[in-house]
């Protein structure tokens, strides 16, 4: 509740308020704040378990001298995982480079297919219609 004293600021915003709202407001308030301290002692936890699991696996498994390039860099995937700023959005950007580094595969079959279409076209075309020539150079 406001405090009592007649001059104080809060006091003169508050007159025309129902003091039984202002209570509940300050219980609700109170409640809240607890709320959001066990929530963040859980997290702080569940952090704390993830990274222990996360090392543990790191450690459990020597690395080889030659790691193997491509997608099965679990090590590396496990301690950028592990890191307390990297890790939060960990999986999407290691998605993101898998679909980057991936081979194009669809590029080459595209570039296959143009030159067929263009044969077909011409072969489709018309008895009255003249096949296209090359402009000279």
């Amino acid at each position: 509740m406001a405090s009592r004293n007649p001059g104080h600021k809060d006091t003169n915003l508050l007159r025309g308020v129902d003091p039984k709202f202002l209570r509940n407001m300050r219980f609700a308030k109170k409640h809240n704040k607890k709320g959001l301290k066990k929530m963040q002692a859980n997290n702080a936890k569940t952090m704390s378990a993830r990274t222990e699991a996360i090392k543990a696996l790191a450690k459990s498994k020597e690395p080889r001298p030659n790691i193997p390039k491509g997608c099965s860099r679990k090590l590396s995937r496990l301690t950028y995982i592990a890191h307390p700023k990297l890790g939060k959005r960990a999986h999407a950007r290691i998605a993101k480079g898998l679909r980057i580094c991936s081979p194009k595969v669809k590029a080459k079959a595209k570039a296959e297919t143009k030159p067929q279409a263009a044969g077909a076209a011409a072969a489709q075309a018309p008895k009255g219609a003249q096949a296209p020539t090359k402009a000279p150079q």
